[in-house]
């Protein structure tokens, strides 16, 4: 047997043996329907960001300087800024924390018809980012980010990379996680729509091997650790049927 056939073959048997790990994992093939409808109803959200804590807000009034104000959202959702007082960010987009800011100053009679700016100096939500990407870790969520955005804030990926099946996983309404799969490399080649998903805070994007690297792995771990061949050696067999001898040449 050739050494291009023997590699082959190890390729192969490799391959069948990781499949049902694999399979275990989640990572081959599409999501099953149920995974895939807990995804689309945890999914659920306006597409606009949603103010949270820790997130820095800046509040500019063009024609009321002396009320411009920077500060914090706290634990509990609340911005807290002179004059206005306490505003509850909860759950609210950016455009409606200016309509409180503005409504807060009306009522106290401090401004007429004031026009509020609101912007996010600093986004405290994260997702987090691990896998096949240069530098795993959390990364800020920022506006409308996708799952290539949040990759391409954690340096991209590797060489490894699967880039057609990224694993984003999610909290469902029960707190269990969900999970659905994105063809990253159809939303860099095609634009296809159906990849571009949401980030929500707290997501996790998980960029798993490729097939090849999960191969080399396996062969590495199972076989070239384990087995008590030195690696510096080929073995070839010659299986001579028309004397009936087998012979086994070993090369440095």
């Amino acid at each position: 047997m050739s050494l291009k056939n023997s590699v082959r073959v190890a390729a192969a048997l490799a391959a069948l043996a990781l499949t049902p790990l694999l399979a275990g994992c989640g990572y081959s093939g599409s999501p099953p329907d149920q995974q895939a409808l807990a995804f689309s109803a945890a999914s659920e959200q306006p597409e606009d960001y949603r103010i949270g804590p820790g997130d820095d807000l800046s509040v500019v009034l063009p024609y009321n300087p002396e009320l411009n104000y920077e500060g914090p959202v706290g634990p509990d959702s609340h911005f807290t800024m002179p004059v206005v007082g306490i505003v509850s960010t909860a759950g609210k987009t950016v455009p409606e924390v200016e309509v409180s800011i503005s409504k807060a100053l009306t009522d106290q009679h401090v401004a007429s018809n004031p026009k509020v700016s609101v912007s996010i100096r600093h986004y405290a939500q994260v997702v987090y980012v691990g896998g096949e990407v240069k530098t795993p870790g959390a990364v800020a969520l920022q506006g409308k980010m996708d799952p290539l955005q949040a990759i391409t804030v954690a340096g991209g990926m590797l060489d490894t990379a699967r880039t057609g099946e990224v694993v984003i996983i999610r909290r469902g309404a029960d707190g269990r996680p969900v999970r659905r799969v994105v063809d990253v490399a159809a939303l860099v080649r095609d634009g296809d729509p159906a990849q571009q998903i949401a980030l929500k805070p707290q997501d996790t994007i998980f960029v798993p091997k490729s097939s090849v690297a999960e191969v080399d792995l396996w062969v590495d771990q199972y076989i070239n650790k384990t087995l008590p061949f030195n690696r510096g050696f080929s073995y070839s067999v010659n299986n001579n049927i028309g004397n009936g001898t087998t012979t086994t040449t070993t090369n440095p």
